[in-house]
């Protein structure tokens, strides 16, 4: 019996030298040019035109600068604040245990400020290309410079561990009393999934976890090739004071929950952007094979398949698959928590997808929130539609596999209404 090749199959290695061909490279490196040249839509970049066309004038304090001014237009909440003391960004010679960097956040930025250093540091969330990394001049100014980074931002941002797309990443490492990482004794990535006590080395962290124990807030001591963190002294710790002067920073927590939900988050985005990137690809390869004469039929189930293959790791990260139970609750310092859990559109009985449970898990609902965000509601309509298409499957008990064993029936019935009342598009995605 001959084997069933599809046409696709048989033209996969005359189709990628085409795809390569087609896919211009900045010199000197292997980021495409498009992602330094494409013109982008995010909220950063519309900030930066309101600057340039002089509608937007920032105000300039002399503690943080621009900072707060930033944030507000943003619209992100200096309650997200997250402290990390890890040399491990652009601007690393002005982070230490003494001066860490902020990090705030919402849905759609980030914003990055250390006390001294030269710039602000910023992300944007464009619908194609994903994160768009950009920095301000902090120093007083007429016209503050906002400019577009791409090379030395994608050394790590563009990269295997952000799934060979433009992504967002955390990482926990052991970061010596100087802020510098001992890298010979290893690093985790961050994700939605990584456990507790693998997370937070190099970040300071304030709230209360029980017994729980994670990397944060002491420096790793003792031999570099070895060294050591003292997870019980870091533990539950709910002030800063005795690690640096908090007074210099907008906010003096870097509440857990806000961590937890950075994580997660970031996770989602770059599954998003992915989800996107391959969904495209499939989309424009399909169109190719057709021109090559390929039959309309195997084209349009290899289409199919590629994009379900793309979006699958998506939906899971949306209903929360594989992230780790809490074994005692957890409980922030800063008014991250409540602010978050009302985040989300409600439904007509006043329940939130962004209400957190904080007990045996992150979410209350298991379904994030980023559902609403502008990254999934302008990914591509091929994509959308089949993670919406999983999602129905799951919350309405059809799918009712190993993964999704999480969510009781009664848990994806309320996950369904929250849905059906606040994103018309579940019901005809």
């Amino acid at each position: 019996m001959k084997p069933n090749i599809k046409p696709f199959v048989l033209l996969a290695a005359s189709l990628a030298t085409f795809v390569f061909a087609n896919l211009r490279l900045d010199q000197n490196s292997d980021i495409p040019a498009e992602f330094s040249s494409t013109k982008v839509s995010d909220s950063v970049s519309t900030m930066m035109e309101k600057i340039k066309t002089g509608s937007l004038k920032l105000a300039f304090e002399p503690n943080q600068g621009y900072l707060k001014a930033v944030l507000q237009e943003l619209g992100v909440s200096a309650e997200s604040q997250a402290l990390v003391f890890s040399k491990t960004s652009l601007q690393s010679n002005f982070i230490s245990p003494t001066s860490p960097r902020a990090l705030y956040f919402n849905d759609h930025a980030y914003v990055g400020w250390i006390p001294n250093a030269p710039y602000i540091e910023l992300i944007g969330i464009d619908p194609v290309i994903g994160p768009v990394f950009y920095t301000l001049s902090n120093r007083k100014s007429v016209s503050p410079v906002l400019s577009r980074q791409t090379l030395e931002c994608f050394q790590c941002h563009y990269s295997p561990m952000t799934g060979q797309v433009p992504g967002l990443m955390a990482r926990s490492v052991f970061a010596g009393p100087d802020g510098v990482p001992r890298f010979a004794n290893g690093s985790f990535k961050t994700t939605a999934t990584s456990p507790m006590k693998e997370r937070w080395g190099g970040w300071y962290v304030t709230g209360t976890h029980g017994d729980q124990k994670h990397m944060g807030n002491e420096v790793a001591r003792g031999d570099e090739q070895a060294s050591v963190i003292d997870t019980d002294k870091g533990a539950n710790v709910k002030d800063l004071s005795r690690y640096f002067d908090v007074r210099h920073y907008v906010s003096p927590h870097s509440d857990i929950v806000a961590l937890l939900i950075v994580e997660q988050q970031m996770t989602i985005q770059n599954l998003i952007t992915k989800a996107g990137f391959l969904t495209r690809k499939a989309e424009k390869d399909a169109t190719d094979l057709l021109k090559f004469g390929f039959g309309a039929e195997h084209v349009n189930e290899e289409t199919h398949d590629r994009i379900q293959h793309a979006c699958e790791p998506l939906v899971q990260a949306l209903l929360c698959v594989d992230e780790p139970k809490l074994t005692a609750p957890i409980k922030g310092t800063s008014a991250f928590t409540r602010l978050f859990s009302a985040s989300s559109p409600p439904d007509k009985s006043g329940r939130h997808l962004s209400e957190l449970d904080l007990n045996t898990k992150l979410l209350k609902f298991p379904c994030s929130p980023m559902i609403y965000s502008a990254a999934f509601r302008d990914m591509p309509v091929g994509a959308k539609e089949q993670v919406l298409l999983r999602l129905r499957e799951v919350i309405s008990g059809k799918d009712q596999s190993k993964p999704f064993s999480h969510i009781s029936t009664d848990t994806r019935m309320v996950i369904g209404d929250i849905l059906r009342e606040t994103l018309p598009a579940i019901d005809h995605g």
